[in-house]
């Protein structure tokens, strides 16, 4: 089965916010590494189901359900991250929404970098 490269993207930064989020909370820190757990799954979590959605469908017959998938996936993409966004501010309390931003911003730079070096 074919694994797109978006899900080794959510998954290395899935790791990486998991590794921050163990030292800051070894380090006395567990509502900042909460957060920054949470804002890298904010972004990684949807990143995979975009992943997951958008290349099922391959080659040249299947043209029309790519572009369809691409647009659904997309679309449910944005409405996860909405919903964990507004799930997370509803709920989560104590809350660093610094941490949870940066950690965020973070990992949509990470997914960038990225892209751009697997698409070299």
């Amino acid at each position: 089965m074919y694994k797109p490269p978006v899900l080794l993207i959510a998954a290395v930064q899935l790791l990486l916010v998991s590794l921050a989020g163990a030292v800051l909370h070894f380090g006395g820190r567990p509502v900042t590494a909460l957060s920054v757990w949470i804002g890298g799954a904010l972004c990684a979590l949807p990143n995979a189901y975009f992943g997951y959605r958008a290349f099922r469908h391959r080659g040249a017959r299947a043209a029309h359900r790519v572009v369809e998938s691409f647009y659904r996936a997309e679309t449910g993409k944005f409405i996860l991250t909405l919903a964990g966004f507004a799930a997370v501010f509803a709920v989560v309390r104590p809350l660093d929404a610094a941490a949870l931003f940066i950690s965020y911003g973070s990992c949509v730079v990470l997914q960038w970098l990225l892209v751009a070096r697997l698409v070299r």
